[in-house]
């Protein structure tokens, strides 16, 4: 009798577990998802069937904590001297131009001044001296 009753209720089961995978399978599998290759904005058949998982997923927790307190440590305020201050340095004397070729210019002592950018030269200490027509003055 018991075996009889189990037999009974294990074949119902199985009936019962067989109607639920027909009605949820659908009767053609439907194709993979992939996009047309002539465009890339289109499925390439329609409808299809996502991909199937890689592996199977498993529920993990999430847990979202709050970041710890940082403490900044005080500003370190080095001191510093100041530098003795340094004066401008003062033009010399505007030195008449004895003559000028395409490297640059000699003044009256016979001083060369090799050319620079537009009336810019540079006189043989390298300090730019400005040419102003007849004149150099050296900064």
């Amino acid at each position: 009798m018991k075996s009889s009753l189990l037999l009974l209720l294990f074949a119902d089961s199985a009936a019962w577990a067989g109607g639920q995978q027909a009605a949820q399978a659908p009767a053609e599998p439907l194709p993979v998802c992939r996009l047309d290759p002539q465009d890339n904005t289109k499925l390439a058949v329609e409808p299809c069937a996502t991909a199937p998982p890689v592996a199977a997923r498993r529920a993990v927790p999430q847990v979202i904590g709050r970041m710890p307190a940082t403490r900044m440590p005080p500003p370190v305020i080095h001191a510093q001297t100041v530098p003795p201050a340094t004066h401008a340095p003062v033009p010399s004397m505007p030195l008449p131009v004895n003559s000028c070729d395409s490297g640059g210019c000699r003044d009256a002592s016979g001083m060369r001044h090799d050319g620079g950018v537009g009336n810019a030269t540079l006189d043989a200490n390298g300090r730019i001296c400005h040419r102003n027509g007849a004149f150099l003055q050296c900064f």
